[in-house]
C-alpha cells in the first residue's frame, strides 16, 4: 500500500459557519496504480487531490504513506513529504514566464539541491523522452498549449516522484492535443508510476486502471 487514507473530513467556513466537503472519506492507492476522480463541479475533487499532495490539512481522520502515519505531520515536516514524493500537473500548467523551458523543467531539482550536472542530465532526458528537446532554450511565452502541458508534465516527473497528481490536465487542450497528452501518462504508468488524475472528461477517465466517483462527499468505486 502505498497511500491510504481513512475516514477524512474536511470542512470550510462559509460565512459565520463550517461546511463539510468530505466526510468520513476512505481511499487506498497502490505502486504504480492509475487512479482517475470523477465528480461534479465543487464537489471536493481538487480539494482531496490537495489533501493526498500535502498542500491542504484535514480535520478527522488519518492518512499513511507506505505505511506510515503522516497525519500529524509537522507544517516542516509536510513541505518534506511534498518535496520528496508528489509533483503535481495543472490545467494551467503554472509555469514560470521568466524563466526558459530547461530552468523552468530544472527548478524542482534545484530545490531539492542536486549537483548541477546530474541536473542538465535528468532534464535533457526527460526533455527527449517527451519530444520537446528542441524547445530546451525557448522562452515559455512562445510555446503553445500543448508543448507548456508537455513541458510541465516535464517538470513534474524529472524528480522522479513517488505520485504524480493531475488537476483536469487536458481542461484547457483542444482534442489533438489531449491525445498526445494522454499518450504520454500512458507511458508513464507502464513504466510503473503513480498517477491519480481529477477529471470530468470520460476520454480522460478511460485511460486510467480504476476510475471513482467523489459523490455525497464520499469516494466511490466505479469502474477498473
Amino acid at each position: 500500500m502505498l497511500l491510504e487514507l481513512s475516514g477524512i473530513k474536511k470542512s470550510f467556513k462559509n460565512g459565520s459557519r463550517y461546511e463539510s466537503i468530505l466526510e468520513n472519506l476512505d481511499f487506498k492507492v497502490f505502486k504504480g496504480d492509475s487512479i482517475a476522480i470523477k465528480g461534479k463541479s465543487g464537489c471536493g475533487k481538487s480539494t482531496l487531490l490537495n489533501i493526498l499532495g500535502g498542500l491542504i490539512f484535514f480535520e478527522e481522520g488519518e492518512m499513511l504513506f507506505n505505511g506510515t502515519n503522516i497525519s500529524k505531520l509537522t507544517s516542516n515536516e509536510w513541505a518534506e513529504y511534498r518535496k520528496k514524493n508528489i509533483s503535481f500537473v495543472t490545467q494551467n500548467f503554472n509555469l514560470l514566464d521568466d524563466r526558459n523551458v530547461f530552468d523552468n523543467i530544472a527548478l524542482p531539482l534545484q530545490y531539492i539541491r542536486m549537483p548541477k550536472k546530474e541536473i542538465k542530465s535528468r532534464v535533457e532526458k526527460v526533455l527527449h523522452d517527451l519530444e520537446i528537446q528542441h524547445a530546451m532554450k525557448r522562452n515559455i511565452s512562445t510555446l503553445s498549449g500543448g508543448e507548456r502541458q508537455r513541458v510541465a508534465i516535464a517538470r513534474a516527473i524529472v524528480k522522479e516522484p513517488s505520485i504524480l497528481l493531475a488537476d483536469e490536465p487536458t481542461g484547457s487542450l483542444d482534442e489533438e492535443t489531449e491525445k498526445s497528452i494522454l499518450r504520454i501518462f500512458d507511458e508513464l504508468h507502464h513504466k510503473g508510476m503513480t498517477l491519480i488524475i481529477v477529471t470530468h472528461d470520460d476520454s480522460v477517465s478511460s485511460h486510467c486502471q480504476h476510475i471513482y466517483e467523489l459523490y455525497h462527499k464520499k469516494l466511490n468505486y466505479v469502474n477498473s
